[in-house]
């Protein structure tokens, strides 16, 4: 699904401080190593990786119709098996969306017959806190994300067909603090016979050092909602990668710039991760790539390069480190 050039130009036109622009710019081109690998306990497909402070990874799987209660994973920085989080035996709701903090808190998304609620775990696997979401339609939870001051961003689909983007902020306790509804969400619900629902569902979301989070819509030029606690959209930045056949898949923050990683190869054959300050400004492009364990997901970003994370048929799960030049 394309953003319409004239929606989004004129939306830009009213308001300029709330769009801002990328061009594309010369790859640097990086090889991914294996740093570890673990088997897979699991043959539903991958759907989202990312990393604490410390370097572990997790990753949740889609949930499919015989595993609609998919555990999050967590490995070492080196691939080996560390905790996992899942729901207890006998709980009536399933895995929509999950978020792991900064610190390592772990969060889940759950939709139960009596409504959305999110689950946060102890450090040692098991259900701390419970709070249901006042959502107040029907919604299908797909991402999540908590603010750095305890409110929550939930992101998923609702309106007949699951077609229509539904976003919005939550307090800490649940209380609706402001549903979002953007001229380009309206657009995706308009064209959603022909891909709207890709919107959301290649979407990602990360948490900024400015207590923002930034909301990846995924879409044939990609967009990035910087959203605020109080849930204003306080910048719009579009994505230009110079490869019109790509896909954006995966949003990470670190030090005020954020790593954007795009599905389909490049010229090269490798896949692209932008990288690009939170105003929208380019800083780099860099072409990532290892033989035979692509696609790579984005786990981490830092100061030493990216993690990225693949699955082989043989059911195995790699883990790769991609170093900054």
């Amino acid at each position: 699904m394309r953003v319409a050039p004239m929606l989004l130009a004129g939306v830009c036109g009213l308001a300029p401080e709330l769009c801002a622009q990328q061009v594309a710019m010369p790859a640097v081109s990086l090889k991914a190593t294996i740093a570890g690998e673990a088997p897979l306990d699991r043959p539903t497909l991958l759907k989202s990786a990312t990393c604490d402070a410390a370097g572990n990874v997790y990753t949740q799987r889609t949930p499919g119709p015989d595993d609609t209660r998919p555990p999050i994973q967590e490995m070492t920085a080196d691939a080996k098996s560390a905790r996992t989080y899942r729901l207890p035996d006998g709980y009536a709701g399933e895995v929509g969306a999950s978020f792991v903090a900064h610190d390592g808190v772990v969060y889940m998304a759950v939709d139960a017959r009596s409504g959305i609620y999110v689950e946060e775990f102890s450090p040692d696997g098991f259900i701390r806190a419970k709070t249901k979401l006042q959502v107040g339609s029907d919604v299908q939870a797909w991402l999540l994300a908590v603010f750095k001051s305890g409110e929550y961003l939930l992101v998923g689909l609702t309106g007949r067909g699951l077609h229509t983007p539904f976003t919005a902020v939550f307090a800490p306790d649940g209380r609706l603090v402001k549903t979002i509804y953007e001229p380009e969400d309206e657009q995706a619900r308009q064209q959603a016979e022909v891909g709207g629902r890709q919107f959301v569902m290649l979407g990602d979301a990360t948490v900024g050092a400015d207590g923002n989070v930034y909301l990846l819509h995924g879409a044939s030029i990609p967009l990035v909602y910087v959203i605020s606690p109080s849930g204003d959209v306080i910048r719009k930045l579009e994505i230009e990668t110079g490869h019109p056949g790509l896909t954006a898949r995966g949003i990470k923050f670190f030090a005020g710039r954020l790593a954007i990683r795009f599905d389909g190869s490049t010229d090269s054959g490798q896949q692209l991760i932008k990288v690009i300050d939170t105003e929208g400004k380019s800083i780099a492009d860099y072409k990532v790539g290892s033989k035979g364990v692509n696609p790579l997901a984005l786990a981490c970003y830092d100061s030493e390069g990216f993690t990225l994370v693949s699955e082989s048929a043989q059911s195995m799960l790699y883990l790769l480190k991609a170093k900054l030049p």
